[in-house]
Parts: C-alpha cells; sequence; structure tokens
C-alpha cells in the first residue's frame, strides 16, 4: 500500500508524512529528496540546469520508482507533481491520494517562516507577490488535488492531528486485501 500526500508547498505534506508513517509503521519519503538522490544535485539546481520540463520528467520517474517498492510507503510529493505526466491518476492507480488543503493565505504565513531559496518557484517573493502567487497557482492544481481520495484541511492543526484525520479517512475507505491499511 502507498499514501501520496499531495497539496500545495508549505502545507505540511513531509511534516504530516513522517507522524502519518510512524503511527502506521510505514516507510517515509520525499519525492523532491528521491529526485534529489536520483540527479545527483539539488532540486534547484536541477531547475537551473536542466530547467523545469526536465524536472517535471525526473520527478515522474522517481515516482514510479516508488510504486515498484515492496514496502508501505507515505510519500511527500511535490506541490507540482499531481499536475504533471499523468502523476495524479498514476498516484491513484497505485495507492490512495491524501490532499492536504489550506488557503493561500494559510500558505504565506507557513512559507514567510521558512527559506524560501531552496524553492524555485517560490523564492525572491515578496509576501504580496507570493500570496498572488499561490493563489493562482492553487487555482490551476487544485483541480489535480481534488481527485483525491482524502481531502483534510491542515490549517493550524499540529501534524498529530492532521495525521489522525487522515486515519479516520483511510478507515472508512474499502480496505485491500486482508483489511489492513
Amino acid at each position: 500500500m502507498k499514501i501520496f500526500l499531495v497539496g500545495m508547498p508549505g502545507c505540511g505534506k513531509s511534516t504530516v508524512g513522517k507522524v502519518l508513517a510512524e503511527r502506521l509503521g510505514y516507510t517515509f519519503l520525499d519525492l523532491d529528496t528521491l529526485v534529489e538522490e536520483q540527479e545527483g544535485m539539488t532540486v534547484p539546481q536541477v531547475f537551473e540546469q536542466q530547467g523545469q520540463d526536465y524536472f517535471r520528467e525526473a520527478e515522474a520517474r522517481a515516482l514510479r520508482a516508488v510504486a515498484s517498492r515492496p514496502d508501505r510507503v507515505v510519500l511527500a510529493t511535490g506541490g507540482g507533481a499531481p499536475c504533471f505526466c499523468g502523476n495524479m491518476a498514476f498516484m491513484g492507480a497505485q495507492g490512495i491520494t491524501v490532499y492536504l488543503r489550506l488557503s493561500p493565505q494559510e500558505l504565506v504565513d507557513r512559507l514567510t517562516a521558512l527559506d524560501l531559496q531552496a524553492r524555485p518557484l517560490l523564492r525572491d517573493k515578496t509576501p504580496p507577490e507570493l500570496l498572488r502567487y499561490l493563489a493562482e497557482t492553487l487555482q490551476q492544481r487544485e483541480q489535480f488535488y481534488r481527485q483525491s481520495v482524502c481531502t483534510v484541511a491542515a490549517g493550524a492543526a499540529p501534524a498529530t492531528a492532521v495525521a489522525q484525520q487522515i486515519e479516520q479517512c483511510l478507515a472508512g475507505l474499502p480496505q485491500e486485501g486482508n483489511g489492513s491499511i
């Protein structure tokens, strides 16, 4: 079983993913980290040296490699991953997709506390520019995110509470095989 966490940058996919994986006894993986290992360079370097199209193809390759793993995995995807290369449909066919939803303002509040230089599409934006960019990008991406089996409001809740909400959603889904998640 694979659980794919999707949503905008800063929505908590990595933080919640680690908590959820620990609670379920799954392996936690981060798609950006896998791309970096696969490509031998950081995500910003891939963007700068190869371009966004190449990055999206590398991301799709890394995603497909995760699907072939025999272990149970919680994967934090990149914010754009579901929107390219048929990735959302692929994830839906390979496991369970969970959308961690936040408003653009909640995203800005979280992201302005982080170092945005590691995020190629967000760096060098002022808070008003960041809000505008996130609102426009969310509007474009939400058609993909909303295809998820579960949608969880990630707002101000701590990661443990969000992980519990995901578990509750998963418990309400038809179970595979032996009835365990």
